[in-house]
């Protein structure tokens, strides 16, 4: 029985951390309504990216809204504000009910590794567009879900095409979160039954319009003149005047800046994601660590129980399936970003999120279940790590920052202006 002062920690860190997220909300909210956040500031003209220089990555969105835009008057900044925040109330809506259906212990949710960066770092609006990534993802593995139950069908597999499609032009990332969970499952269920040949056929056939419309976004990826042209055809539209040092400086010219995936993955090891932290502690060892600590801390959700309710058994090693495949393709992308601390919480939601439609181990491949099996038998022969005190403390003390392990991100029930106010003496805000 848990002792009743470590359930009195664990829900006073639980409320803390909900105050946390609210007071850095309304730092966030506070600063964009102060003029802090205007069309220079990346969160917003990140989201402008539209076709009308040309199809280009991440444009869908911006596509959609300029089309709105021209037919409708309004602030164009207070739209993209109210979607940030609409698609983090779903999302918050969303995992809630799914946490609480499955019967997993609501303690993780509100930590960075499940909601947000903007714990860590106070520059973000709501992680940017990640939550409607993660909503469509969401729609992604549902529709997927009903394709299998009803044994196939047209309709459910076009619309899960549909929905993946939009994903991948909505963000690239959805290449490396979504998309594999669902590819290698049916590949996997196909194998089984047809053999090798067929089901890369059946794949083929399956998810071919996606792996077009992924072969675009990559070698589409935009250059300067496609972002002149996009903040041309903003310029009526803006509460600003659209000069040269907007166009060159945004996040937009650095998001479309020449590079594609494929290009950015060869010179991977020449890129500097492992800045600096505060101390003189080697970062790459950390970052193995925050990924091998988070492996953990998700497939072990249920050793925390707020007594909030009922909590359910965890097929322990199919929701670790759902993690490696992720992660096997996380590396990669990894590589290929700097936004390390946005990675793990599309990491850890998405494998989830799928564990939620797919819970037997039998929808896995043989070898990924061998190894979470491996691995699962490992923490289970280690009392330590199936104490609820020992996870309460890495979870603490896990130091997830944005760009990389930072012992700045640690004890996240504390906002981070609060941290670096004790740690140096200045209340850190967004400028």
């Amino acid at each position: 029985m848990m002792n009743k002062y470590l359930l009195y920690l664990y829900r006073t860190t639980f409320l803390l951390m909900i105050i946390a997220m609210a007071w850095q909300t309304g730092m966030h909210l506070w600063m964009y309504y102060q003029g802090a956040y205007g069309y220079d500031y990346g969160c917003i003209n990140e989201m402008l990216i539209n076709y009308e220089g040309g199809f280009v990555r991440r444009g869908l969105f911006g596509e959609i809204l300029f089309d709105v835009r021209s037919m409708f008057p309004f602030s164009v900044a207070h739209a993209i504000v109210i979607i940030y925040y609409t698609g983090f109330l779903s999302l918050a809506v969303l995992l809630v009910r799914l946490f609480k259906r499955n019967g997993w212990s609501l303690f993780i949710l509100p930590f960075p590794m499940c909601m947000y960066v903007y714990l860590c770092d106070p520059y973000f609006l709501i992680g940017r567009r990640d939550c409607w990534l993660l909503l469509l993802a969401y729609s992604c593995f549902s529709l997927y879900h009903r394709y299998i139950k009803n044994g196939g069908g047209t309709l459910p597999l076009f619309l899960c095409n549909v929905c993946l499609i939009f994903c991948v032009l909505f963000h690239e990332a959805s290449l490396f979160f979504i998309l594999p969970l669902i590819v290698i499952h049916d590949f996997n269920k196909s194998y089984k039954q047809e053999g090798l040949i067929l089901s890369i056929k059946r794949m083929i056939i399956h998810w071919g319009p996606v792996f077009i419309t992924a072969a675009f976004v990559i070698f589409y990826h935009g250059d300067g003149e496609i972002v002149a042209k996009i903040w041309s055809s903003w310029a009526p539209y803006l509460e600003c005047h659209v000069d040269e040092s907007l166009i060159k400086e945004s996040y937009m010219s650095r998001t479309l800046g020449g590079k594609s995936l494929l290009i950015n993955i060869e010179e991977a090891w020449e890129v500097s994601w492992f800045p600096n932290i505060i101390g003189d502690i080697p970062v790459a060892p950390f970052n193995l660590y925050i990924l091998a600590c988070i492996y953990y801390l998700a497939t072990r959700i249920n050793l925390v129980d707020l007594k909030i309710y009922k909590l359910k058994i965890i097929n322990e090693v199919s929701l670790s399936n759902s993690i490696l495949i992720v992660f096997l393709f996380l590396l990669v992308y990894i590589m290929i970003t700097c936004d390390w601390g946005r990675d793990m919480p599309c990491w850890v939601i998405c494998s989830m999120a799928f564990y939620h439609f797919f819970k037997e181990i039998d929808d896995y491949p043989v070898f990924v279940t061998k190894i979470s099996t491996r691995l699962q038998n490992s923490i289970n022969r280690v009392a330590l790590l199936n104490k609820d005190w020992f996870y309460y403390i890495l979870i603490m003390t896990l130091p997830l920052g944005f760009v990389s392990a930072s012992i700045s991100s640690m004890f996240p029930c504390l906002p981070l202006q609060l941290k670096h106010l004790i740690v140096d003496g200045s209340f850190m805000i967004a400028n």
